[in-house]
């Protein structure tokens, strides 16, 4: 459904031509974080998840992990390119203590 929304982009937000660390948020079944690893072969995405839903055949690029975004992350701060969240409005108790851990680890 998004794809259709956004006329076939994967994100709307503008990111280097070469990204080097991508983060997904509550990635699901990894769908959107494997097509952007193929797309941004020089990234290293990691797709984090509470559920190990996801698929074992992946890019090279891509890892999953399962973690809680809610808890504290184990990121260095200022280590990611971009960070993905979509569709988790309820599924975060503390949206603003969300985005700001997410502000903490993207670089500015």
């Amino acid at each position: 459904m998004w794809m259709l929304v956004t006329s076939g982009r994967l994100h709307l937000s503008p990111i280097a031509q070469d990204p080097q660390k991508i983060l997904d948020l509550g990635t699901g079944t990894g769908i959107w974080a494997m097509q952007m690893a193929d797309l941004y072969p020089s990234a290293e995405v990691i797709g984090t998840d509470i559920s190990p839903v996801q698929p074992k055949w992946v890019p090279p690029n891509l890892q999953f992990e399962v973690d809680d975004l809610e808890e504290e992350w184990l990121y260095k701060p200022n280590s990611f390119d971009f960070i993905h969240v979509r569709f988790m409005f309820l599924a975060i108790k503390d949206y603003p203590a969300m985005l700001e851990q997410a502000y903490k680890y993207v670089h500015e």
